[in-house]
């Protein structure tokens, strides 16, 4: 989410004066908390319609935060043309604005039968003994939300990073609708130790991990290094558990397919453990990459995921199946 929505041209401005800044972190409260009550006054599934709408009308003027959702997607899809990638960024938007509406229905989409398909691609212990965690990890597609959904279905008790907005009114507003996910919520400060306390208490770690950390190591994505945490990679080792990846994939409005994909392990156990776990975070990311392709509309790419000076690799394609607007679709 945005710093200030309301107020984006004067975020330089209220950084630097405190009573600035508490004004737009109202403003922007009191915009956010009347398009979520109006969501909430919905059926949920009216309410996931109404966010596309109200997405794809007020992320474009985002200026800024559209500027980068572009770059990301034309770094990620470099045979796109202008029109198509202006289409594709309209769209995510749309979708963006679908996880905003649905977040005041969280608990009807947990609790209400044939909202949430489970597929398991290879049973592990976790599934079968919830007392023995794993390392769950996922990226920023449909509603990434849904995976603690998903586990809460299982019985699998979870311990779920999520990263605090600026804005601590809006924070609060979040963190009520989250409550819904029946898991324990963890802020992004500090993570290694309270992820790592987590899963020796018996609760599984998850968290969405496709966003750039200026902190981690130099991983590939979609053809260029992203910085990127290996902390899931380490948790899983350090513990002995399994690494997971979890897929959410939007199937209409808000009804979702959750998939458990086999567990990622690394491919030479003999080498280090840093060597381990950037090997296993590689298989992750590669993974990522697929869905992404698969859905590309359905990606939440607000954040700057290389550096500004990345210049996509257009790729040599002639003939009919140079045809990209499907990207669009």
């Amino acid at each position: 989410m945005a710093e200030f929505i309301v107020g984006n041209s004067l975020r330089k401005l209220a950084r630097e004066h405190r009573f600035l800044q508490s004004l737009l972190w109202r403003l922007d409260y009191a915009f956010v908390w009347l398009l979520v009550w109006l969501a909430r006054r919905l059926p949920v599934d009216a309410a996931s319609r109404y966010g596309d709408r109200l997405g794809t009308w007020i992320g474009p003027k985002l200026k800024r935060k559209t500027a980068i959702y572009r770059a990301n997607l034309a770094v990620a899809f470099p045979e796109l043309d202008d029109k198509a990638l202006d289409e594709l960024v309209k769209k995510s938007w749309g979708q963006a604005g679908r996880v905003l509406a649905e977040y005041p229905h969280l608990d009807t989409i947990l609790t209400e039968e044939g909202r949430i398909v489970i597929e398991i691609r290879e049973p592990i212990t976790t599934f079968d003994n919830p007392g023995q965690p794993c390392v769950i990890v996922s990226a920023h597609q449909s509603n990434w939300e849904v995976a603690c959904s998903a586990m809460a279905k299982m019985g699998i008790p979870n311990a779920s990073l999520y990263s605090p907005p600026t804005n601590p009114l809006l924070d609060r507003l979040l963190l009520e609708s989250r409550q819904a996910l029946n898991c324990q919520l963890l802020p992004r400060d500090n993570s290694a130790r309270l992820l790592m306390r987590a899963l020796k208490e018996g609760r599984t770690a998850a968290m969405v991990m496709d966003r750039r950390v200026d902190e981690g190591k130099p991983i590939r994505f979609f053809g260029h290094d992203k910085s990127s945490t290996i902390l899931p990679a380490k948790l899983a080792l350090k513990n002995d558990c399994e690494l997971v990846p979890v897929q959410v994939e939007r199937l209409q409005d808000a009804r979702y397919r959750v998939i458990f994909h086999p567990p990622v392990r690394p491919t030479n156990p003999a080498a280090d453990e840093t060597a381990q776990a950037i090997d296993m975070i590689q298989q992750i990311h590669t993974q990522f990459e697929s869905w992404i392709r698969e859905r590309p509309a359905d990606w939440f790419c607000s954040k700057r995921l290389w550096p500004k000076n990345t210049v996509p690799t257009k790729p040599e394609v002639s003939g009919p199946d140079a045809d990209i607007d499907s990207y669009a679709a």
